[in-house]
């Protein structure tokens, strides 16, 4: 019985993925990519609480924000600014971005 359900959680997750996958296919590529950097950002701060054993909360007190705004900033579609970004490093003293100097 437990087995049944979790396999038809598994198929159900496999569909959900796959329609997913394909309405991914039809987003224009420039959205594509600012979605695919939010996320990385967020995995990066993710990374970085989840290393220090912090959670979303801490840092919310750490900015002085509510934490229901940084759990919207960590869904992975916030529009991060320069100087969100700057207080979130300074806050975790930490890099999240880095820029890449080419000569």
């Amino acid at each position: 019985m437990v087995l049944s359900k979790i396999l038809l959680t598994f198929a159900l997750d496999m569909e959900k993925s796959s329609i997913i996958e394909a309405r991914r296919k039809q987003v224009n590529p420039s959205v594509s990519q600012k979605v695919e950097l939010s996320f990385q950002i967020v995995d990066r701060i993710h990374e970085i609480l989840e290393s220090r054993g912090l959670k979303q909360k801490d840092l919310a007190i750490m900015l002085g924000k509510k934490e229901a705004e940084i759990s919207k900033w960590m869904r992975g579609t916030h529009n991060f600014t320069i100087d969100t970004l700057v207080s979130i490093e300074k806050a975790l003293d930490a890099p999240i971005l880095r820029v890449v100097h080419q000569d």
